[in-house]
This record gives C-alpha cells, sequence and structure tokens, in this order.
C-alpha cells in the first residue's frame, strides 16, 4: 500500500497533518440542510422521541431530536455514513428539497437575480428528472447529491444501477453555473475598510466599476474548463455525456459540454467559446494526452469540480502492467484501434498515474469526488490520500450485505469440460430467452469465436471487442440499445457503467477474473429497480477459483450455493486459464476431415 501511496505526487496527496486545520468545515458549509420529517416512519426504532410540543424542549433536546430523525432515516434508507465523515448534510428525500446551498445565498443574499437563476435551473432539471421517469432519489441520490452541492469531497459505494451517474451530475449543473465571485468567494469590495469611509457617490462609482470587471471578466473565459467528469472507458464517457445533456437541456444560460476525441483534442482549448466548457468529459488517456502536448493544450486551473466515477478502475496501480496486460480487458480508449498494447495502458502509464497527473493540474478549490459499486480497502486508503475531509457513503443492497444488486437472480450452472459451454449457451436459447441478453468473455477472440457458433445458429447476435473498429462498436451498442440485436456478445469492455436499460439476464460464459469483475458484469441487468437474472458457467478447470464467485452469492442474499462450492478455496486468479477454443465440431471429427482432404489432395489423377 505504501508503493501505491508513492505514487501519487505530493501535489495530489493531502498532507494529513494540516487536513484537519486546511478543510475544517468553513461558514460556508452549514451541517444540515431542511429536513423533512414527515417522510419519518411512525415505526422506526426512533418514533419514541416526543416531537409533538417542540416548544417544550430546548434548542440541544431540539436538536438531539433532529439528529436521532436522520439516523433513523439512513437506516432505513440504508445508506452508510463512515464516522470519519465530519458534519455531512442531511439527506433528501425528493428532488424538490434540493434547496440553495448556504455558501451560494450567503455571498448573494440580497442579489435577487442568482437566486432566481438558482431556483430556474432547479426547474429545468425537475422537469427533466420527470421526463426520465424518475420519481424520487435513489439512496445514493439522496445523500451524495447535498454532499456535492454543499461542495464536500465525497467518497460514493452504491449498488450497480442505483443511480450513481445522476448523484453527481446533477450537482456538477449547479456548480458549474455559480458566478466566479460567488464560488470563489470574492469580496464585492476588497477593501471594505475604505468603503465604510466612502461617500456614497464613491461607493456607487465603486459598485459599477466592480460590476463592469465583473462582466468584463465572465464574458472573457475561454478555455476555462468548469466541470471534469473522468470515466475509465470510452463507451462509459459517452454514456455519462448523453445523460448530462439530457438532465441540462432547456436549463437557464445554456450548458456547454464536450466530450473529448480524436476528433476535437486539437481544439480543445477553444470549445465553448468565449464563455468556456461547463462540463468536460473524457477518459484520463485523452486528457493526459492533450496535458502533455504543448501544441493542444488545456487549462485546468478554473475546474470547480473533478468526478472519478468507477474510480476503483481509475485508481488501479496494476492495470496495464506487462503481466497482466495480455490477459486484461484493455483500455478501450486507446490509440491502438486493435485494443493491444506493448506495455503500459497510455504512454506507459498506469491509471493511477495519469489520474496522479490530472489531480496534480486541478485547483485545491475544486470538489473531488469517486464513485464506484466496488470500493475496496486499498481504493480507500488512496482516496484518504486526495479527498479532503470526505464524506464517505455506502448503500447497503441488502441487510448484512454490500456487494451485489439483490435484484438479480444468481445461478452457478456446471458444463464439465469446456465444450459444454456451448451446448448449455444453444439449451438456454432453445428454452426460451426474453431479450436483451449480454453474453461476458474473457477474450476478444473466444467472444468472436461465439458470434460466429451463434450467428450460424440463426441468433439475431451482435459482437463487441478491442478487435472491432470504435465505428463497428458504436454501431452494436445503438443497435442493442434500439432493440434490433437480442443477445449481445462482449469482453469486459461493457462490464463497467454502461446502462442498457432493461437487461433481462447476464451470462457469464467465462468465469470473471474476480469478484469486483463479477459484481460489475451482472449489474448490466437488474437496474433502476428492475429484475434481473445472471448465469455463470463454470467446468472442472474453474474449481480453484469458483469460490470466489460463490462467497459474492451469498452476501448479495443467494441461498441455493451447494455446499462443497462454498467451502472452495477462494484462490485469486492471476492468469485465466488457457481454455479449448470455442466451436461445434469436435477436435477429432476435424482431424479425420483433415486427413481425407490431404488423401483426396495425394490421390493421383487417373488421366
Amino acid at each position: 500500500m505504501d508503493e501505491l501511496f508513492n505514487l501519487l505526487s505530493s501535489s495530489t496527496r493531502i498532507d494529513k497533518t494540516k487536513r484537519k486545520k486546511k478543510n475544517q468545515p468553513s461558514k460556508l458549509v452549514p451541517n444540515v440542510v431542511p429536513f423533512n420529517n414527515n417522510n419519518i416512519n411512525a415505526e422506526d426504532d426512533d418514533s419514541d422521541i416526543e416531537i409533538n410540543n417542540p416548544k417544550n424542549h430546548s434548542a440541544s433536546k431540539l436538536a438531539h431530536i433532529h439528529k436521532e430523525q436522520v439516523a433513523a432515516f439512513r437506516r432505513r434508507m440504508r445508506i452508510q455514513i463512515r464516522k470519519n465523515s465530519e458534519s455531512p448534510p442531511d439527506p433528501i428525500c425528493s428532488f424538490d428539497e434540493i434547496s440553495l446551498p448556504p455558501w451560494w445565498e450567503n455571498k448573494i443574499l440580497n442579489n435577487k437575480q442568482m437566486v432566481g437563476t438558482f431556483h430556474a435551473i432547479k426547474a429545468s432539471i425537475t422537469r427533466n428528472i420527470e421526463m426520465g421517469k424518475w420519481i424520487n432519489p435513489t439512496p445514493i441520490q439522496m445523500q451524495a447529491l447535498p454532499s456535492l452541492l454543499h461542495r464536500r469531497d465525497t467518497l460514493g459505494c452504491a449498488p450497480t444501477g442505483s443511480g450513481k451517474s445522476g448523484a453527481f451530475i446533477i450537482p456538477i449543473l449547479f456548480l458549474a453555473t455559480a458566478e466566479e465571485k460567488i464560488f470563489y468567494a470574492i469580496p464585492e469590495n476588497e477593501n471594505e475598510g475604505e468603503e465604510n469611509t466612502m461617500s456614497k457617490k464613491k461607493k456607487k462609482r465603486k459598485r459599477e466599476e466592480n460590476e463592469k470587471s465583473s462582466a468584463k471578466s465572465s464574458t472573457n473565459r475561454q478555455g476555462h474548463i468548469r466541470s471534469l467528469i473522468l470515466a475509465p472507458s470510452r463507451e462509459l464517457a459517452q454514456q455519462l455525456h448523453r445523460e448530462l445533456e439530457r438532465l441540462g437541456e432547456g436549463k437557464v444560460n445554456g450548458l456547454r459540454t464536450a466530450l473529448l476525441s480524436k476528433s476535437n483534442t486539437s481544439v480543445v482549448s477553444t470549445l465553448g467559446g468565449k464563455a468556456g466548457l461547463d462540463v468536460l468529459v473524457t477518459t484520463p488517456l485523452r486528457l493526459v494526452d492533450v496535458m502533455e502536448n504543448s501544441e493542444k493544450g488545456i487549462d485546468l486551473s478554473r475546474v470547480r469540480i473533478v468526478v472519478l466515477d468507477e474510480a476503483d478502475r481509475l485508481l488501479d496501480a496494476s492495470d496495464g502492467s506487462n503481466k497482466n496486460i495480455k490477459n486484461r480487458a484493455h483500455n478501450e480508449d486507446s490509440h491502438n484501434t486493435r485494443g493491444e498494447s506493448s506495455g503500459s495502458t497510455s504512454f506507459g502509464k498506469t491509471f493511477l498515474e495519469q489520474i496522479d497527473t490530472i489531480l496534480s493540474a486541478v485547483p485545491d478549490t475544486a470538489v473531488r469526488s469517486l464513485f464506484s459499486a466496488t470500493i475496496g480497502s486499498s481504493v480507500r486508503q488512496l482516496a484518504e490520500s486526495i479527498l479532503r475531509n470526505p464524506i464517505d457513503i455506502t448503500i447497503s443492497a441488502a441487510p448484512g450485505s454490500t456487494i451485489a444488486n439483490p435484484d438479480i437472480e444468481q445461478k452457478l450452472v456446471f458444463v464439465g469440460k469446456e465444450e459444454g459451454k456451448l451446448l448449455a449457451i444453444r439449451q438456454i436459447i432453445q428454452k426460451g430467452i426474453s431479450p436483451p441478453v449480454i453474453i461476458f468473455l474473457q477474450s476478444k477472440d473466444r467472444a468472436q469465436a461465439l458470434f460466429s457458433e451463434l450467428l450460424y445458429d440463426g441468433v439475431n447476435v451482435d459482437v463487441i471487442h478491442a478487435g472491432r473498429t470504435q465505428g463497428a462498436r458504436d454501431t452494436a451498442v445503438t443497435k442493442f440499445r434500439k432493440g434490433e440485436t437480442w443477445v449481445l456478445i462482449c469482453t469486459d469492455l461493457v462490464a463497467r457503467g454502461v446502462d442498457f436499460k432493461a437487461v433481462n439476464m447476464v451470462i457469464n460464459y467465462d468465469l470473471p477474473e474476480s469478484g469486483v469483475t463479477y459484481v460489475h458484469r451482472i449489474g448490466r441487468t437488474g437496474r433502476a429497480g428492475r429484475k434481473g437474472e445472471a448465469i455463470t458457467l463454470y467446468t472442472e478447470a474453474d474449481f480453484e477459483h469458483i469460490g470466489t464467485i460463490a462467497n459474492v452469492m451469498k452476501l448479495s442474499g443467494c441461498t441455493d450455493i451447494p455446499a462443497w462450492v462454498l467451502n472452495a478455496k477462494k484462490k485469486k486468479m492471476i492468469v485465466p486459464p488457457k481454455r479449448a477454443r470455442i466451436r461445434t465440431t469436435l477436435k477429432e471429427d476435424k482431424d479425420k476431415k483433415k486427413k481425407r482432404k490431404k488423401r483426396k489432395k495425394n490421390k493421383p489423377n487417373p488421366e
């Protein structure tokens, strides 16, 4: 762990000896936002608290009552706040409870126009939320949304399909809109003592000069990037950009966003025009490419909030290492369209090194937030070194569980040898499937082979992996989203974060490398409260690794797992086992066919 910590530069790390003093909640960040007591169930554990006559209680007693009510609500919503999180704001119970942040309100208390702008932004976002058929905020949104609006660094861990994207996109829409003098707490008059001695005319002239200079600076913000969202793959970045534009549609003053890609890296400094960019969505590789290329150039000194989606992947110091690169799903946002690599992911840097480069260029005033469905102890330790006084939020998927989505019915199917997998897939299809269905394999070669087999069987199928061109991958994803393709075969390229609506079944043709990969794979189904099914095929070669998957299933609430599987050794899969090729014809039959062709070829011509 010390080696991982040392990989982060001093400008990225937070000095723990200064953290408490430097990051202590200021007067701009109050402890709580208004909490709706009507949402507290009378049957909660703390229902014996007397709240009928608040006038009979002292201020301290009322504060204690309120604190117990909030704690009861969090327990009911399975919102867990780590003890080291200081003064977290109250969760919201509905999107209507999004309130004007105190750091915004306190600086513009007399500016009705800016207050009106906030409520206009809120109205447009609420309208877009309703159009997306979001009824109430999910647990992660209830707590993370007010935390980020209060400009608190946040670490969010919630099951797949639980609305993590909305938990940081909605606050971004507000933070990127605030005027610079509000966000950076720039006083309207630099010398307040001198103003007290000014005459009314001089005060009026001074205010007019400040307004003119403020207006001039606000109209000349070309190259400014106010929000930054980082994702590990291009597909996930595209999805986040689409959701960002959907939630920000019709926003007052407009919304200037960009998805960094090969086509616009050369003009990134001019994106957004004179007003600059409100939000830039990108992968670390693309951003580092621009930062290290002096001709392209990019300025991150005005970033107000930076979000790491799928943070456990982005803080993975082993990603791209030589020993794993051939067996790991390569970072798909690569200059090499074949998805192959001779070393590390980007420019010889791992994801962690890329993130270190980016965070070193982001100002200290920026809010930092990390989100993922799986955050282990090593990621938490790294997060502690780059987050300042964070609010650590974990949403329990089920009582006693923080692993996988309980809405997913999980099954293990033993198929004997490798040849049994193809037979099992055909039996599942023959019995009848309810599309859309996703099938995961461990490599692009195996994915392409299974695609050929099912295509020959007449199945409405497509495939996406690093071996296909970016255009072909985009087309495959689009057809699958539209329902034109029923079965999508893929590698772990789309295992993280990518949201396919209403996927009914996920099949693990090949055993995942780890429990984390398993959670993300099956998380493509059972999203947004829907039910889903996940089937994992395993062979004799998987016996020493199946215990890890079975343990995740048990923690997720599955009860029909064979005892011997649960008791199997939980050995980490360093390198996936070498598997037989996916083909219908047995090797012996193919050898016989080759021999017949050879004999026929060598047979002398009767003429």
